[in-house]
């Protein structure tokens, strides 16, 4: 097999070399006329994610901030593809700030909670909240909303209220406030079982709570897709990415669970597994090394002989917020 040259931790310069990227164009041997097959679809998804990891990666990364050791890990997730016959194997970071790590734990959550959210007679989807928090206070207005929702379950089980259910820990960035608004987000079974929850709750916070800030509403498939969607949402509403922001959130939800089951739902990892492999069907079978490479559209996997994995061009879209991210 040929040498292979494992690329190097990039410069941080916005712009890619041109001789890189024509090289790039020339070396893909992309077939444009061919049909996709499912696991090459996926990949390419995985790409794009990839690539707006990256850029919301090098962001994190100029930061001094605790977590730095783990957004490096990032940066190597899945970078590297080793292909053995007609199986393709990358190792994961497991970071929820990972666009990659955090669309397989969303699909492994569904798959996971799915079944047991069916079998409930009357799913409720209840949102609890408290008033939105300064930078200081994030970490632990949490602790303490988890806290005080175990107090919640205890008082109604003595009064004969027994709650089952899934709930999701989220935190969202107020831009124009500069502070951040931690809240519930829960499937319960059974109406009066959601409201006996959101009065308790708003009794044990009567300066943070009201009912005009809580939400009950009958659970369906678009109030189960919005539970295990990420814990907070990493780009502002212009696609803006806030990196100091985002790390607090980060660092306060560092070793806490997203979501919690209760009322005998099995509790489902919310971890990634670390090497995962899959089936390569729209290549020959061999023994390869494939490589990322950051090039603009052509940003891919590619082997020493400059072919690329996926063989997907990144959708304009896909750069035009890249580089928003980077600005």
């Amino acid at each position: 097999m040929p040498k292979v040259v494992l690329e190097s931790i990039p410069a941080k310069s916005k712009e890619q070399p041109a001789q890189l990227l024509d090289t790039l164009a020339q070396l893909r041997k992309v077939n444009d006329s061919k049909a996709f097959s499912g696991n090459q679809i996926n990949l390419q998804k995985r790409s794009r994610r990839k690539a707006i990891t990256d850029a919301i990666t090098f962001r994190l990364v100029d930061i001094d901030s605790p977590l730095n050791k783990s957004y490096w890990q990032t940066y190597h997730c899945t970078r590297t593809i080793l292909q053995d016959g007609n199986q393709i194997k990358s190792r994961y970071c497991n970071q929820r700030w990972c666009l990659v790590c955090n669309s397989i734990r969303t699909g492994k959550m569904i798959n996971g909670y799915l079944p047991a959210i069916e079998d409930m007679v009357n799913p409720y989807f209840v949102t609890l909240t408290v008033k939105n928090v300064k930078a200081y206070d994030l970490k632990q207005t949490i602790e303490s909303m988890q806290r005080d929702f175990r107090r919640s379950m205890d008082k109604l089980k003595k009064q004969g209220i027994t709650l089952k259910g899934i709930r999701k820990v989220e935190v969202t960035f107020n831009e124009s406030r500069q502070d951040y608004h931690p809240h519930f987000h829960c499937i319960i079974d059974g109406c009066k079982e959601s409201f006996a929850l959101v009065s308790d709750w708003i009794k044990r916070h009567p300066e943070q709570a009201t009912y005009k800030g809580q939400d009950i509403r009958f659970a369906d498939r678009n109030t189960t897709t919005e539970l295990f969607k990420y814990f907070t949402k990493l780009l502002t509403k212009n696609g803006q990415f806030l990196a100091p922001e985002m790390d607090i959130a980060f660092r306060a939800m560092k070793s806490k669970r997203v979501f919690q089951p209760f009322g005998g739902i099995k509790k489902q990892s919310e971890e990634v597994e670390l090497n995962d492999t899959t089936l390569v069907d729209w290549k020959p079978e061999a023994v390869e090394i494939w490589q990322r490479q950051e090039a603009g559209k052509f940003t891919d996997w590619f082997n020493a002989n400059g072919e690329a994995l996926s063989e997907i061009e990144l959708p304009e879209r896909t750069i035009a917020l890249i580089k928003k991210i980077m600005a």
